[in-house]
């Protein structure tokens, strides 16, 4: 009997390495309108239509398109808005529908954070953005190799 292909579940279904690589430079491209200030180039970000939502942390979610470009622009304008970094990106997507969980790192802090993403005409576009502290990941140092003298060779079984 042949073996067939694997299916891929819904959610991955029609989602490919470009697709990936298009959601991640639209995140990307939301952080550098953050830390650059530039409220142009986030309100050309932003969804011109549609469901979205927009959840700051310590905040009541937002759902209008307008109330959400007001709130960025009070953050955006504000002279002590923090920079963030973002780092430890992760995808999920399907055709037309991507999600982006990463860590913000502030100053003050760490958040995690979700940006929802859907593909229009024009391409990428976010549709929702939630963010929450969390707290600093421990960075552990790698195990030691095999080549290292102090390691303990000694079989435990």
């Amino acid at each position: 009997m042949p073996r067939r292909t694997p299916r891929l579940p819904p959610m991955m279904a029609e989602f490919d390495d470009d697709e990936r690589d298009a959601v991640l430079a639209a995140n990307r491209a939301f952080y550098r309108a953050f830390n650059e200030r530039d409220y142009e180039a986030m309100e050309q970000l932003w969804a011109p239509a549609g469901a979205m939502i927009c959840l700051h942390p310590g905040q009541s979610p937002l759902y209008e398109r307008s109330e959400i470009l007001r709130s960025w622009h009070g953050i955006l304008g504000h002279p002590e808005a923090p920079r963030v970094r973002c780092t430890d990106e992760w995808v999920v997507g399907r055709a037309g529908l991507a999600l982006v969980v990463c860590r913000e790192i502030l100053a003050e802090g760490h958040l995690m954070a979700t940006n929802s993403f859907v593909r229009l005409g024009s391409g990428w576009h976010m549709v929702g953005h939630h963010s929450g502290p969390v707290p600093p990941v421990e960075r552990r140092p790698p195990p030691p190799s095999a080549a290292d003298p102090t390691r303990d060779r000694r079989k435990l079984h």
